[in-house]
């Protein structure tokens, strides 16, 4: 019988079951089953008991790949830099060494696409690394 609390995880899938067993049920790995134990006190509601699911499906990488619509900035170079233009729902990170240009670059690119009709967002971050410099 099973303890209280305990949960067996598979750790190649991370499927959980309330009892071990030698191979995992989702996935098919052999001595994988790892005890989680999680106490729980008297009265509290039980987990709700993990769905069944296989996992993900890969696919080859043989066959047609469809290519991702893109927004074109109007930049040419920009958008031949990022593959023929911005891919929706992406996020591409620039860096550079200070003063280089990149936030005029990303200003105008912005700029560009959202006069085209796309809609855009522009997130600025800064990094600052503290030099420790020994003193002799």
């Amino acid at each position: 019988m099973a303890r209280d609390g305990a949960t067996y995880v598979c750790q190649s899938c991370g499927a959980s079951q309330s009892r071990w067993s030698g191979q995992c049920p989702a996935c098919g790995t052999w001595n994988a089953m790892v005890e989680e134990s999680g106490i729980r006190p008297p009265g509290a509601l039980a987990a709700s008991r993990p769905s069944r699911t296989r996992g993900l499906d890969f696919q080859g990488l043989s066959g047609e790949v469809r290519a991702l619509p893109r927004i074109q900035t109007g930049i040419e170079e920009f958008d031949r830099v990022c593959g023929g233009g911005v891919a929706r729902g992406s996020a591409i990170l620039v860096g550079g060494d200070p003063g280089v240009g990149k936030s005029t670059l990303l200003m105008q690119a912005v700029a560009a696409a959202a006069t085209r009709g796309a809609t855009c967002a522009y997130i600025s971050g800064e990094e600052s690394v503290d030099q420790v410099r020994s003193r002799a």
